[in-house]
């Protein structure tokens, strides 16, 4: 019983002491802001997992188009280029492919999108799908990352986690003395 206990002790702290070094999800929601060459205006929001370098989900909305929520492709062209990405409203009858002023989202704390006044990438454009060739390019749009850091969920429950057992652990040896 003895040894029961003593190894559950060990297991529990070594898991504790390597709990800090697990690599957590890093997935970030933009906020996106943007006008086109025909007034529509670019909005709401793009989450991307900064830790594997993809975008994890959009709920991007261009007024007039509605909201782009379904996710086509995305492709890292590399340095000195550009990260596309290709997203559907959810209606499925225009499509939205723009372009990240990146070369990996490795990392990426937001900025701008390509757009007519930016280099080295094809600017981002909105269109009917069956008519892809009625193209509204994006004037100029950016990403911008939330100020502020939350404490991830999983790490206080997890500490939270170790504090209770630590507790149960003391106050079961001290009943256990006291018993003696």
């Amino acid at each position: 019983m003895k040894n029961t206990r003593l190894i559950l002790c060990a297991v529990g702290f070594v898991s504790l002491c390597l709990a800090p070094f697990a690599s957590p999800a890093h997935a970030t929601t933009f906020q996106a802001q943007g006008g086109f060459a025909d007034g529509a205006t670019l909005d709401g929001v793009l989450t991307i997992d900064t830790n594997s370098g993809s975008v994890v989900s959009s709920g991007l909305t261009i007024s007039g188009a509605g909201t782009f929520s379904i996710l086509i492709s995305q492709a890292n062209f590399g340095a000195p280029l550009f990260y596309s990405v290709v997203v559907d409203n959810t209606e499925s009858s225009e499509e939205f492919s723009f372009g990240l002023l990146a070369n990996t989202l490795v990392g990426y704390s937001g900025g701008n999108l390509c757009s007519n006044n930016t280099g080295n990438c094809f600017a981002s454009v909105y269109y009917p799908i069956p008519d892809r060739l009625r193209q509204v390019s994006l004037l100029s749009g950016s990403l911008i990352e939330p100020s502020g850091l939350a404490p991830e969920p999983a790490g206080l429950s997890f500490c939270a986690t170790g504090f209770v057992i630590g507790a149960l652990i003391f106050n079961r040896r001290k009943r256990f003395v006291s018993v003696r």
